[in-house]
């Protein structure tokens, strides 16, 4: 299929045009898959008088959304039955949830983002345990391949601290009947073993390049540093080299993953895993709001990524990361909605607001990260840091097309200042329902509010059909008697002493 595409702004994001690339009254010419031409409405369509017309100067066009990390649920942890926790508590205190099927709740999720204008995003998959893992891997791809949105999947894995970090350490602090059975409980396994592991990634990776679509890219996403053993870090490295795939690995998103790793190594996790030689360009860390100043700079010597989860961090109690610093030190950064969100939502452009926001803090010197950069993190930076760069997150002649159009009525009504930057005015009011259109390879998966791959009717019935209602927690169960041990095991590290990065107020 050939058509034009109109908007009032085009945001090319290409920085040899300078201003983002911004042109006024734009459009683009696509043919099938990928974007031909670039420039003013009035040229293009007198160059192709025949072209259908997919837009108009209502329109604000852009490339799409990129979700750098997300665990693709569609059914958020608090519609299920959960409450916001430390991520440390989390592990140990097992609120009981309702149950969506896998290939389901992840098309749901792939539905919502279409409906935010994300194109592209990161899967980090979450086991439900071996047995499962295959056929819960396999399922999440083919919500994604149907629903037609661009993704990295990535397959986790972890092999040690399955209650808290320092499982030995934490035992010894138990009564004796309840340390067996905690034990019982530790061993017990969370994912496919290694072997299983890395047979099923090299599989998927083979697969993955016959893949006609070719929407899919295999990712390998180990849980994070104190989940994983030094010998199961180096091979997933060494496959990653092998088969060429990018990793994404959560690192120092609480104070007490940096407390272990002081406590246990006497270094901090991104030195201990520079030490295993992991850090590379094909790296991004999740997270990072506990990386210290050389931890930046060690992480921008080895040409590592970093994906920032405001919203995430605020709700799990975790921080908020030292963006200013982290950009300064030339570490190339992306966003990621994590599946806990401020609004429980998918909305790209409020996370990009939070972010901006976030770092405002008192005195007029305080150094903050532009708008510019901000959008750039949530397009094309993303697609970059997920291996897509070749592909899509600037729109220019040669790429996909992968676009979002925007309706700019309400972001513009009743006045705004033609002095405005648009890309200022989207961090400054864009929101989600604001998308109209959404593109992925120059097919239309979104026009005018309404989706034509999908039958989003049909998929809330049976979503809802399929949900299975929460058992009732037992007060009894070993999770509820070895939660205040837990507690107790944490709140001895929190006299770490701590040197904030921001200083909000003062008495």
């Amino acid at each position: 299929m050939d058509y034009l595409v109109r908007g009032r702004f085009v945001l090319t994001m290409r920085e040899e045009l300078g201003a983002a690339g911004i042109i006024k009254d734009g459009a683009i010419y696509v043919s099938g898959k990928n974007i031909v031409e670039v420039g003013r409405y009035k040229d293009l369509v007198a160059q192709y008088p025949t072209a259908t017309i997919v837009g108009s100067p209502r329109f604000w066009v852009m490339p799409g959304f990129v979700n750098a990390h997300q665990h693709g649920r569609g059914m958020t942890s608090f519609q299920l039955g959960a409450l916001d926790e430390p991520l440390e508590i989390t592990r140990v205190k097992a609120a009981p949830q309702a149950k969506v099927p896998p290939y389901l709740d992840t098309l749901y999720a792939a539905l919502r983002m279409i409906e935010a204008g994300v194109t592209t995003c990161l899967h980090y998959n979450s086991s439900r345990g071996p047995t499962q893992y295959e056929s819960d891997v396999r399922d999440r791809m083919r919500a994604y391949a149907e629903a037609g949105i661009r993704v990295s999947f990535g397959l986790d894995i972890r092999d040690r601290n399955h209650l808290v970090y320092g499982d030995d350490e934490f035992l010894a602090t138990l009564p004796p009947a309840l340390k067996e059975r905690a034990q019982a409980k530790i061993i017990e396994p969370r994912t496919a073993n290694a072997d299983d592991y890395f047979r099923l990634a090299g599989q998927l990776a083979e697969e993955m390049k016959n893949d006609r679509a070719g929407r899919i890219q295999i990712f390998l996403v180990p849980a994070g540093p104190q989940w994983c053993t030094e010998d199961l870090l180096r091979n997933i490295h060494r496959v990653s080299d092998d088969h060429r795939l990018g990793i994404q690995i959560h690192v120092l998103e609480t104070k007490y993953q940096r407390a272990y790793f002081h406590r246990t190594y006497g270094k901090s996790a991104v030195e201990w895993l520079d030490q295993l030689a992991f850090l590379s360009p094909q790296v991004s860390l999740a997270h990072g709001v506990w990386l210290s100043e050389s931890d930046i700079g060690l992480v921008a010597r080895r040409g590592a990524a970093l994906v920032h989860n405001p919203s995430s961090n605020l709700r799990l109690k975790s921080g908020i990361a030292p963006l200013p610093l982290i950009r300064r030190a030339g570490v190339p950064l992306a966003l990621g909605l994590d599946s806990s969100t401020l609004n429980d939502d998918m909305d790209m452009l409020q996370e990009m607001r939070l972010c901006a926001n976030l770092q405002r803090v008192p005195g007029i010197s305080a150094d903050t990260v532009p708008l510019q950069d901000i959008f750039r993190m949530a397009t094309v930076d993303g697609s970059r840091i997920l291996g897509w760069g070749e592909l899509s997150g600037t729109l220019e002649p040669g790429k996909r097309a992968d676009m979002v159009l925007l309706d700019g009525r309400r972001l513009t009504e009743p006045f705004l200042s033609r002095e405005q930057n648009p890309i200022h005015a989207l961090l400054y009011r864009g929101r989600a329902s604001d998308v109209d259109t959404v593109i992925v390879d120059g097919e239309i998966l979104y026009q005018g509010k309404k989706h034509l791959r999908l039958d989003a009717k049909n998929l809330l019935k049976q979503l809802k059909a399929s949900i299975t209602a929460a058992a009732k927690d037992d007060a009894g169960s070993v999770e509820a008697e070895l939660l205040p041990h837990a507690i107790r095991y944490y709140q001895a590290w929190d006299d770490e002493a701590l040197a904030p990065y921001y200083r909000v107020n003062s008495i």
